[in-house]
């Protein structure tokens, strides 16, 4: 017996061998005339692929990105030809004729396959029949026709059918039908007139409403959360309709309360009676104190920050679901200036150290608004130790939870109070200052230096370093895209009005005190647009608009702090520049010297930044493409400035960047890497091709999560 082996397995080894010698690679994969179904849709329905290109597998040698080498085979030809009429009858081509052809290069062991494609006319439908639901409520009845509808100038998709289904289904299912069922639909298709018609049975079920509410608790706290807590936390009530998105809201909001380890919402069908069903919450809830490091990587004032921190937790403090948080940080800012130019004593790389407490709840007066009290205490240094800073602060912010199917689905308000305090050296002032004269007044240096001695030792020598602001603002907005992360079709819309200074005013006016700092309303709205142009969902076309102003309605405008102004220009703006570059602020930039705070100072002197602008204009096109995996490139266009007035904007001095990145896409949030390069600067209209690449033209942007 192990003779007869041993003969068999000699036998087969020149087999193997001849069959490896013999393989094709297939680096040519086309579809040809294909118009309403892109190539790409096409490729990655069937189960050939094409063999990635010679980086990719040179790559994967050592790593495990990229992909190996992919051999032409031809028994899969037939398979690629079932799937290919199945999804062209799924997108309405039930004429659709596919054949195929390969090539095969004996001299470079290649294989070209085409796949010929005669669509034909598409079939487009023609009307949609709901059956089943007669007796429902009439009000739910026309709720189902209405949004089951089809448009018969529409060509016929089996998506589309299932979309109209599924609405219904959940439909009824949100409303109390929680045994609703749906037949599969029935689809007449007339071949003569290239219609579809089709019938769709439910069977509704009885309605039932939620007889009680239990809860199950097991894990290592399951002693420290009272069951009417996890009760009052799910938002369910007894005597409401049974709904599914109800029940996953509730779920939702259990799991945001970081007490559970998991939570399960689940009907007890077996105890059912009179049309009523108890629920039962599934709740495992773990440790209710944990210490946790961080590692800080986010884009704040459109520069990436990079560190880490520590953040102790206490759940359920105090009970009602609060959290108490106490955290600290240390972080190194605009990491990117630092690479590209490697030199501790440059002054454009600093870091901070940052200390908060927070306490968070869920509710707020029994309705899902979640509330977060904060203050913190961050310190700056500069490494050359040329100043320091404190700057504490409270925040109170409050977050709407807003109710399903309305167009709006995030909304937050906030109250900011902070105070920012700095101290310098009175030389390291002086050189800056004179530095500042220097750059922007043309002053030689002796010149310089003797007005910036006389600036710091008279205007600056009795002034106290710290300044006050007040904010009151709200967000909101809609996300209308297929995907959060990497959207590929859809649109967002985003507002933010924020109003600085009259709470402040109303205090000193109750107190009786002096107030003259300036009121101001901001407004930015931004709008997102995904045309879906490529059909597929690992390439993307992004577009975005965002326009911003500010209104004075008490003081003079060229007091509002610098800080609180508009700019252009960083990781999420225009990527051509730096964040609040000079270049991109009005030519005529207002400033009252008399009325400096001390974060003007700071932001003038030690950033020597650009006094910002009232209105704000800007936008970017940019074209995504994900490969090898979780690995993207990017080419962008960014555009923007900003001026004193709505009424000084002009085309001619918009700025506008040109660039391409890299992302890696991670499970949780991308990461990207960005090359901006001014293509039109207002400021400086030379060619590109005429100044210094690396310090006149490039500018280089590390972020996360992508641009918009």
């Amino acid at each position: 017996m192990n003779l007869r082996l041993l003969k068999i397995f000699f036998l087969l080894i020149p087999i193997v061998v001849w069959s490896q010698q013999n393989r094709y690679e297939l680096t040519t994969l086309e579809f040809t005339g294909n118009k309403y179904i892109s190539s790409e849709n096409l490729a990655s329905v069937i189960y050939s692929k094409q063999s990635p290109g010679w980086i990719s597998q040179f790559v994967n040698k050592f790593t495990s990105i990229g992909g190996k080498a992919i051999y032409f085979d031809s028994l899969l030809i037939r398979s690629d030809l079932a799937v290919l009429k199945t999804y062209y009858k799924s997108k309405g081509f039930f004429k659709a004729k596919i054949s195929s052809k390969f090539e095969l290069d004996e001299k470079g062991r290649e294989a070209k396959l085409t796949y010929l494609i005669d669509e034909g006319t598409p079939v487009y439908f023609h009307s949609m029949t709901i059956r089943g639901c007669e007796l429902v409520a009439l009000e739910f009845q026309a709720v189902i026709w209405e949004n089951t509808r089809v448009d018969t100038n529409r060509i016929y998709e089996d998506a589309v059918v299932d979309e109209r289904k599924n609405f219904a289904l959940t439909f009824l299912k949100n409303n109390g039908f929680m045994n609703a069922s749906v037949e599969k639909p029935d689809v007449t298709i007339d071949t003569m007139k290239n219609i579809a018609d089709i019938v769709i049975r439910y069977n509704t079920g009885k309605r039932y409403r939620i007889a009680d509410l239990y809860t199950t608790k097991t894990g290592k706290g399951m002693d420290l959360v009272a069951d009417s807590l996890i009760k009052e936390l799910s938002g369910l009530k007894k005597g409401n309709w049974h709904s599914n998105s109800d029940i996953q809201r509730a779920q939702v909001r259990l799991y945001r309360t970081n007490l559970f380890e998991s939570v399960g919402v689940i009907g007890v069908i077996t105890d059912t009676v009179n049309n009523t069903v108890p629920l039962n919450i599934n709740a495992t809830i773990g440790l209710l104190n944990d210490l946790s490091p961080e590692l800080i990587m986010n884009n704040e004032d459109n520069v990436f920050n990079l560190g880490a921190g520590v953040n102790y937790n206490r759940k359920n403090f105090l009970g009602g679901a609060r959290k108490l948080t106490v955290g600290t940080s240390i972080a190194a800012q605009n990491l990117s200036q630092f690479i590209k130019n490697p030199s501790f004593s440059d002054t454009t790389f600093y870091g901070y150290a940052d200390a908060r407490i927070s306490l968070e709840q869920p509710f707020l007066f029994g309705l899902p608004i979640n509330v977060k009290l904060e203050s913190y205490y961050t310190l700056q240094r500069r490494l050359n130790e040329g100043y320091n800073s404190v700057i504490f602060g409270s925040r109170l912010g409050f977050d709407f939870e807003l109710p399903p199917n309305v167009y709006f689905n995030t909304l937050s308000t906030y109250l900011n109070n902070e105070r920012s305090e700095y101290s310098y050296k009175k030389e390291y002032l002086i050189d800056l200052a004179s530095k500042l004269y220097q750059g922007r007044n043309g002053y030689s240096k002796e010149v310089a230096d003797s007005v910036a001695t006389d600036f710091v030792e008279n205007d600056l020598k009795s002034r106290k370093f710290a300044s006050t602001n007040v904010t009151l603002g709200t967000s909101f907005g809609a996300n209308k895209t297929n995907d959060f992360l990497y959207p590929t079709k859809g649109y967002s819309l985003s507002f933010l009005i924020e109003d600085a200074n009259s709470m402040a005013y109303v205090f000193n006016k109750l107190f009786g005190t002096d107030f003259n700092r300036p009121q101001s309303i901001k407004t930015v709205a931004t709008a997102v647009w995904y045309p879906n142009v490529y059909n597929t969902k690992t390439d993307a076309l992004g577009l975005k608009f965002k326009v911003g102003q500010i209104f004075t309605y008490r003081g003079s405008k060229d007091e509002i702090p610098i800080s609180q102004r508009l700019y252009a220009g960083g990781s999420n703006s225009v990527r051509g520049w730096g964040t609040r570059d000079r270049e991109l602020v009005p030519e005529n930039q207002l400033l009252n010297l008399s009325s400096l705070s001390q974060d003007d100072i700071e932001a003038l002197l030690v950033r020597n930044a650009a006094t910002g602008g009232f209105f704000l204009f800007e936008g970017s096109i940019e074209t995504r493409h994900k490969f090898l995996g979780n690995f993207g490139a990017t080419l962008f266009i960014d555009y923007g400035k900003t001026w004193n007035n709505y009424t000084e904007f002009r085309f001619d001095q918009i700025a506008v960047a040109v660039g391409f990145g890299f992302r890696f896409y991670s499970e949780f949030i991308p990461f990207r890497l960005d090359f901006g390069l001014k293509a039109y600067n207002p400021a400086d209209r030379r060619s590109m091709f005429n100044k210094r690449f690396w310090n006149e033209v490039l500018q280089i942007h590390i972020g996360i999560g992508e641009a918009f």
